[in-house]
């Protein structure tokens, strides 16, 4: 029988990141029943002891509300390191509104005045500083306030490995 011993893993905080959006959201109801809801980045910061600068205000967050009431999250970001490295930041992630009746309204522009969300950020740069971002995996853990103009969302991010280990 296989060993079911469970993997052993490393995860370490790595930034927090807020990232401003515009509150005038494009939205746009799709042939699928789905709605597109796009929000385009005005900027942000990030904070951490291995990456710290600002969000480039440029790329947008283009979500995906189902009519269930889930929202998947597409977003483009671009950090700038003090020391001045580009980072892409790629993330996808999930919402869950809770009821069609939160997904009819989120895909009218009636937002919840705080939410949770769960990125899966993807990092990648071809400054040779900070190569090792093309080599780790993360998650976040946030939250979205639709409470003013802009928009803020602000995430803690995470990076997480399998760690190895011996057989007995």
């Amino acid at each position: 029988m296989a060993d079911l011993t469970l993997n052993k893993f490393e995860i370490k905080h790595l930034f927090t990141y807020t990232i401003d959006v515009d509150a005038d959201m494009y939205i746009q109801k799709l042939p699928t029943k789905d709605t597109r809801v796009t929000g385009n980045i005005t900027g942000g910061k990030v904070y951490g002891d291995r990456i710290h600068g600002r969000i480039v205000p440029m790329g947008a967050d283009w979500s995906i509300v189902h009519p269930n009431g889930v929202v998947d999250v597409d977003c483009r970001a671009m950090i700038e390191t003090d020391d001045g490295a580009f980072i892409n930041m790629f993330y996808d992630g999930r919402i869950d509104l809770g009821s069609e009746k939160a997904a009819e309204d989120y895909s009218n522009g009636k937002f919840p005045p705080i939410m949770g969300t769960q990125p899966h950020p993807v990092l990648d740069t071809d400054d040779p500083r900070y190569e090792w971002v093309n080599r780790i995996s993360c998650f976040g853990i946030g939250r979205v306030d639709f409470t003013d103009d802009p928009i803020v969302i602000q995430y803690d991010v995470y990076t997480y490995a399998a760690m190895p280990f011996e057989k007995e």
